[in-house]
């Protein structure tokens, strides 16, 4: 291979058109032809023709640097790859800034980093590249995420395989230490979730009788609203105040206009449009600040103690589930339901199959028209000749 190191000139600073010139202080970048297979070498893509940055304005470090390159590509053209040196913990960086280029939510993706940098520490396992297939099984067992009968777990663990998916793409380790479940089905992750079961209109007026103050108010929220608690608790009365009070993502904060919420789920970034009762619109307005000021475990660990007290058995995204069965149980639409909290009408159909009266009602026409169709009364009955 032929490597061929020139400079790029900045039009604005510098006069020179020679692209070999010594002196001046443009970056230097090298050229050179890629006669194999086309892949990412290094996290960058390895064509036929190369044109790439060598990150320096000096000839000799760039002479330098063309010599290393010269010898790892030789090794990556025979099979010996040698991946970038990258810590667990800079590369995660990385890839919540890669995320949030193409706007992609990194609740998860912060969560779930953070519990594989720590178990890293612990173990002793600074590069990325240290991380073996059964470091990563010694470390989901350990993961306080439900399965079974929770969807928890895979969702979480999704979430930590797209970032070893990444890091491979990437160039910074030979491939992903998470073993594919299809081709090693032991390591699949099973479970079948649970009928939803949402608290009933008495326990929920019981929680609302308990609770007070702005606990009262957030769980009202909920219940009106059918947000998580994680997206109701980062409620601003306006885009102008979520900045002011130094939301971490305002855009994504739900605001309130004319009795109307819009926000983004924090979950999975969906839209979501739902309107509130006048009374809770007063209330909330008459907080005068972020409504909910704090973090969400402790508004989490706030709310479950106002459930406590008042003696039932749920949770506060059984708020959620209230409100969803109550709108689909009067018989509103499944794809408005899904508009009003941010979700698919597939994921709401699956998931409340049991309380869409939309479908009830269509399933019984269908049956009186099909006893008409045989001859039968609405009702199934022979009519009398």
């Amino acid at each position: 291979m032929t490597f061929t190191v020139f400079r790029r000139h900045n039009r604005d600073n510098c006069k020179s058109t020679n692209r070999y010139e010594p002196r001046c202080k443009c970056p230097l970048h090298v050229q050179f032809v890629w006669k194999g297979s086309p892949g990412v070498f290094e996290g960058k893509k390895l064509a036929y023709q190369n044109k790439w940055s060598l990150e320096t304005r000096s000839w000799s470090e760039a002479q330098s640097r063309v010599k290393a390159l010269q010898k790892r590509l030789k090794n990556f053209a025979k099979g010996k790859v040698a991946p970038k040196t990258k810590t667990v913990a800079a590369a995660l960086q990385e890839w919540y800034k890669f995320r949030d280029q193409n706007k992609l939510s990194n609740t998860k993706a912060k969560q779930m980093g953070g519990k594989l940098e720590e178990w890293c520490e612990k173990n002793d396992i600074i590069l990325l590249t240290a991380f073996t297939t059964e470091n990563a099984m010694k470390w989901r067992v350990t993961l306080p995420h439900r399965s079974g009968d929770s969807s928890s777990l895979s969702v979480h663990w999704s979430v930590i395989s797209g970032f070893f998916s990444w890091a491979a793409g990437m160039g910074y380790i030979k491939k992903t230490p998470i073993p594919d479940p299809k081709t090693n089905p032991q390591f699949r992750i099973s479970y079948e979730k649970a009928e939803v079961k949402p608290p009933t209109k008495e326990q929920v007026d019981t929680i609302l009788n308990t609770a007070t103050g702005r606990v009262r108010l957030l769980c009202l929220l909920m219940r009106e609203t059918g947000m998580a608690l994680v997206d109701a608790m980062k409620f601003a009365m306006s885009q102008r105040d979520a900045e002011k009070y130094g939301m971490s993502k305002p855009e994504r904060s739900p605001a309130i206009q004319e009795q109307v919420i819009r926000g983004n789920r924090t979950k999975t970034n969906e839209r979501y449009r739902v309107r509130i009762s006048e009374s809770l619109a007063k209330q909330l307005e008459a907080l005068g600040e972020p409504a909910f000021p704090g973090t969400y475990p402790q508004w989490r660990e706030r709310v479950n103690k106002a459930i406590k007290d008042a003696g039932v058995e749920t949770t506060p995204h059984g708020f959620r589930h209230y409100r969803i069965t109550e709108w689909l149980s009067a018989g509103l639409r499944v794809d408005d339901v899904a508009d009003m909290v941010g979700s698919s009408p597939d994921e709401i159909r699956k998931t409340y199959r049991h309380w869409i009266k939309e479908a009830e009602d269509r399933l019984d026409q269908v049956q009186r028209e099909a006893w008409l169709a045989m001859g039968l009364d609405e009702n199934g009955n022979q009519i009398a000749q």
